[in-house]
């Protein structure tokens, strides 16, 4: 029986992963991957490299370094705002990555990494905010 006192299996098994200083390490990881996301959007904005409109790419250049920011700072409301982004982001690269495989036949690999890496981005602030609940931060 789960009183919560005890932490769960899944709960165990995240904190076994991600220890605070793997955390960190990711989190400083994840901020240099939304630098590199602006910057592709930047480029985005001077040249044409996809579909997507230049306000598009303009909208997530500001997203992007904003993000650089959050995920560094890691206010504890960050994590809802982050749980927003990741549904957008499921949205658009998830259909992304579904038309291109129906129309081509191709993995779209960058929606593929991003599919895989913000629920781990999700997890790990989520984690963190109970830490700093418990006062383990």
């Amino acid at each position: 029986m789960i009183d919560g006192t005890e932490p769960n299996v899944c709960a165990k098994f995240v904190l076994m992963i991600f220890t605070t200083k793997i955390r960190n390490n990711l989190f400083v990881g994840f901020a240099v991957l939304f630098l590199s996301a602006a910057i592709y959007h930047f480029i985005g904005i001077i040249y044409t490299i996809n579909d997507s409109p230049v306000w598009k790419h303009s909208l997530f250049v500001v997203i992007d370094l904003f993000f650089v920011y959050a995920i560094l700072k890691r206010t504890k409301y960050f994590v809802y705002l982050f749980s927003f982004f990741l549904l957008e982001q499921y949205y658009s690269h998830g259909t992304y990555l579904i038309d291109i495989w129906s129309e081509k036949h191709q993995v779209h690999w960058i929606s593929v990494f991003i599919l895989i890496l913000l629920p781990i981005a999700l997890i790990c602030l989520i984690e963190e905010n109970k830490q700093k609940k418990k006062g383990y931060h």
